[in-house]
């Protein structure tokens, strides 16, 4: 083999082993990126005389969470959403505590994890 030929090859196999060892990373990445989690900020209100800072999971608005965060605290979450304080150890998300979550629609018996859920934390 000539020796111009074996450079070209050479070449050509650094190449490939550039362009599989991003494949690699990328498929090593993606369950993390599947992971991570995407929560909406919606403010604060006061809740339990207390500043409480509204985070959407998932499936709902700000404006919808903050009306029935408001409603819990004043005694009853409105139908279709449930309501249930947060006990120790406490959750984190955003480095605060989670003081309650609400939720409704599919999914298991931790409100949080429902389709359509929010929390309040502090």
């Amino acid at each position: 083999m000539p020796r111009d030929d074996f450079a070209t090859t050479l070449s050509q196999v650094r190449y490939l082993a550039k362009i599989v060892a991003v494949g690699a990373a990328a498929i090593a990445l993606s369950p993390a990126v599947a992971d991570a989690r995407h929560y909406h900020e919606c403010g604060t209100i006061r809740f339990s005389g207390r500043t409480t800072h509204i985070v959407v999971l998932r499936g709902t608005t700000c404006q919808t969470a903050k009306r029935v965060a408001r409603r819990y605290d004043r005694g009853r979450a409105p139908r279709p959403w449930k309501c249930f304080l947060a006990h120790a150890p406490f959750r984190k998300i955003n480095g605060r505590d989670v003081g309650f979550s609400c939720g409704y629609g599919t999914g298991g018996s931790n409100v949080a994890s429902r389709s359509h859920a929010f929390v309040g934390t502090f």
